[in-house]
């Protein structure tokens, strides 16, 4: 399994990855209070397979939902259930699809109504991170470009980063080689190259950033039970940059 795919493979991953930002923006749009969870999985799996999609996660190691919907202290891997959207909770909306047998991620958190001012915050300042890990690459480039840059935005904002996760490759799998941590020196790990497909995911809490498994053995939720945010985009190594594929 090559981690450059080939020009055609990206004219796919780049049409699932439109379709995939279509559907987020559905289900962000969707996301209200009195809304239930699995009746929003039930939306996100309808608008993929209207594009002639498949949920990447669904059945996934065992996983029992389209989507990984993650409220408020889940930071990722969210059950869909009975649980009833509420003013001022934040939800995660980690999405994943296969298109012609190839697959892309993405994710934002998004505020249900009115939120408080330290929420507003976490989810600003995690989306800043993401546009500036994507800044960061470039061929030549090690992986732990991205990773400094996504650091450097958590610290100076005095948020607690989820170190237990990371970023990932993407596209013949739902994860591949190489892993992306959200922290890191610019000397660590792979050597980025053109063609190269990346699942690049910031993920920081109010708190301190340690996380524990739920018991339903999916959710992972910060100790402290401090709000936690996540966004993710799958972007192409290119010969100057990155290019963002899951963007409307």
């Amino acid at each position: 399994m090559s981690l450059r795919k080939t020009p055609q493979e990206l004219s796919i991953l780049r049409t699932g990855g439109r379709f995939l930002a279509e559907v987020i923006a559905i289900a962000s749009e969707a996301a209200k209070p009195g809304v239930v969870l699995r009746d929003l999985d039930a939306l996100i799996a309808k608008e993929i397979i209207a594009r002639d999609s498949t949920p990447s996660f669904l059945k996934f190691q065992g996983f029992p939902a389209n989507s990984c919907l993650s409220l408020n202290e889940q930071v990722v891997h969210g059950i869909p259930d009975g649980r009833v959207l509420k003013e001022g909770d934040i939800l995660g909306i980690d999405v994943g699809l296969w298109y012609q047998k190839l697959c892309v991620d993405s994710a934002v958190t998004v505020p249900i109504g009115q939120v408080s001012k330290e929420a507003e915050r976490l989810l600003s300042i995690t989306q800043k991170a993401l546009a500036k890990g994507i800044s960061a690459v470039r061929p030549g480039r090690r992986v732990g470009s991205i990773s400094y840059s996504v650091q450097s935005v958590a610290e100076a904002a005095n948020l607690g980063i989820v170190r237990a996760l990371t970023g990932h490759g993407v596209g013949h799998a739902i994860w591949e080689a190489p892993e992306i941590p959200n922290y890191g020196r610019t000397s660590d790990g792979m050597i980025l190259r053109p063609g190269m497909v990346l699942a690049i995911e910031p993920m920081f809490t109010l708190g301190k950033g340690e996380v524990l498994t739920e018991i339903d053995g999916w959710g992972i939720v910060t100790t402290d039970g401090s709000l936690a945010a996540q966004f993710e985009h799958t972007v192409i190594v290119t010969e100057h940059g990155a290019e963002i594929i899951t963007q409307v």
